[in-house]
């Protein structure tokens, strides 16, 4: 059955990339590009998001093959992690339960929680952020601020569904300034290889505007960094392929900005990563003034982010990573 939303979405997204690139929108545009998305599904199982984020209407063949697809992306984390392990990590309250001690922040579980939970916690805490369970992408993601008269009803939509309540970070100055209303968080790939923590790839996803997220999915922009040196590579560049040298908000420059704390950030990562189930993960990490927190851990985080911004497509390093795990495993 089609999905009525994500064709919505589809098209959407198709046509800001057409307004982009060709300046207007017309059916002869339509037809190219539809076609286009069609064509690669079929010969690199390239879905929408990568046609459109990794740009491959306007790469060669050659070009294409380079580039690790979320089909591509999938395959290596199913191979790598059980799916039993898999599935029970996709739930935030989970994964949080998992790595308490990285989280370093109040939470509050919407299953789990009575009135008066509820009601010390934001007695605690005036704002904070709202999560539904299994979302990705950012969607569903609220901040809430609680008035004299809002308890009863923020409660009651806080137990509608499966839900946790999270303390807001207070980041490093640094990191503010690109965008004060949003955590701009560190996306950091690894993967462990018997008890080795590979670094793969890292990338600064920053918001724009007044929102709360910074995910690029969600109207971000991302930065590529190089991992050995915490520096930002390039320009910034958003879901569509729209290049940023200065940030849109905060007009600040993109490439060399320096990630504050970095070898702070790699150790960090790298505790959690040998601390936790899963063994290939996203990590979004928050860097406050002299320590970092965990914001999430994602199952099968979407390499794309680790493709663009300056950054080169990453298939040959994955299909080495998976030759690594299988030369132990035969061991």
């Amino acid at each position: 059955m089609i999905n009525i939303q994500v064709l919505k979405v589809m098209f959407n997204k198709m046509d800001s990339c057409i307004k982009m690139n060709r300046g207007g929108i017309n059916l002869f545009y339509r037809i190219r590009y539809g076609m286009g998305i069609v064509w690669n599904y079929l010969r690199y199982k390239a879905t929408i998001s990568d046609y459109f984020e990794l740009r491959f209407f306007e790469k060669n063949s050659k070009e294409k093959k380079e580039y690790l697809t979320s089909k591509d992306g999938l395959r290596f984390a199913q191979y790598v992690d059980s799916q039993e392990v898999f599935t029970q990590l996709c739930s935030k309250k989970e994964m949080y339960r998992e790595l308490k001690k990285y989280v370093k922040r109040d939470q509050l579980y919407s299953a789990e929680s009575t009135k008066e939970d509820f009601e010390k916690f934001v007695d605690k805490h005036n704002s904070f952020l709202y999560k539904p369970d299994v979302a990705d992408c950012g969607r569903g993601i609220e901040k809430w601020t609680v008035s004299k008269g809002s308890i009863e009803d923020l409660y009651n939509k806080f137990k509608e569904s499966t839900a946790v309540l999270d303390e807001l970070v207070t980041q490093h100055q640094e990191l503010s300034k690109l965008n004060p209303s949003s955590v701009n968080t560190i996306r950091i790939f690894t993967v462990m290889i018997g008890n080795e923590c590979e670094i793969i790839g890292a990338a600064l996803r920053m918001g724009v505007g007044d929102t709360v997220i910074d995910n690029y999915s969600a109207g971000g922009v991302v930065g590529s960094i190089d991992e050995k040196t915490g520096i930002v590579r390039d320009d910034g560049e958003d879901a569509i392929g729209r290049r940023y040298e200065m940030h849109p908000t905060s007009k600040i420059r993109m490439k060399g900005f320096k990630i504050p704390n970095w070898e702070t950030v790699i150790e960090f990562v790298r505790e959690c990563a040998q601390n936790y189930p899963l063994k290939y993960v996203a990590w979004d990490i928050a860097i406050r003034e002299n320590d970092c927190v965990l914001i999430e851990a994602n199952p099968n985080g979407m390499a794309n982010v680790i493709q663009i911004a300056g950054a080169k497509g990453r298939k040959k390093q994955y299909e080495e990573l998976r030759r690594k795990i299988e030369e132990i495993r035969r061991n």
